[in-house]
């Protein structure tokens, strides 16, 4: 019998980036039903979920490759919308494919937050709440990332190479600047982060390296 999981991207579906590389944490029955927050959005309605000062900036990947960056704050009414249609159809698990701080949303189908268990795992990991270091996608979000660690009880080092305007280089200095620093673990703090940049950054550091994608669907995975 299929067993069918939302997931809902920030950016636009399908993620031919993400999907490919964690299926293999779910038994051949499950169906991954894919639902972009910008699926039906042109250029101008880009240009207008573009943050605002003091408002949370995230970024995702477009259907074309390309990279947008929203607003947290005009994306949630989208996302609840999203889980509203799930909630109509024969979903058994939801997934915000986002590593963002999100409120809880209205759901009768159990939703899976990211940051949550991000944040959960490594508290679990690492007793200690040492300092991390954390790769983000953008500059801008070096303050909402750390207010996320700080309220899970770590303080952190922040350096940012994008996953979606991916250049290797970029993130080889990321990874040396970290391996100069008095951190013990790297997290790679973005779903868009991939298996590969996970082992750019192994040949380059002797850290302990978190993949967010991979606990996420590693532990929603252990549901089925």
């Amino acid at each position: 019998m299929k067993k069918q999981i939302g997931v809902i991207t920030i950016g636009q579906a399908p993620r031919t980036d993400l999907l490919p590389e964690i299926e293999r944490f779910f038994p051949t029955n499950v169906e991954f039903i894919q639902r972009g927050v910008l699926d039906d959005f042109n250029q101008e309605k880009l240009q207008k979920i573009k943050p605002e000062s003091g408002q949370t900036t995230l970024v995702s990947r477009l259907k074309d490759g390309t990279s947008a960056t929203m607003a947290k704050e005009k994306v949630i009414p989208i996302i609840q919308r999203i889980i509203d249609d799930f909630n109509q159809n024969q979903i058994q698990l939801i997934i915000v494919a986002c590593t963002g701080e999100f409120p809880p949303f209205d759901s009768k189908i159990p939703i899976i937050y990211p940051d949550y268990l991000l944040n959960h795992a490594t508290q679990g990991i690492f007793r200690k709440k040492e300092q991390i270091g954390v790769i983000i996608p953008l500059p801008e979000q070096a303050d909402s990332i750390q207010k996320k660690w700080h309220t899970a009880g770590f303080k952190t080092i922040t350096v940012a190479s994008s996953p979606y305007q991916f250049d290797e280089q970029s993130l080889i200095r990321a990874t040396k600047y970290l391996e100069q620093s008095s951190i013990q673990t790297i997290v790679l703090d973005c779903i868009g982060y991939t298996q590969k940049m996970k082992a750019i950054v192994r040949e380059h550091s002797t850290k302990n390296i978190l993949l967010s994608r991979n606990i996420v669907f590693k532990n929603a995975g252990e549901l089925f």
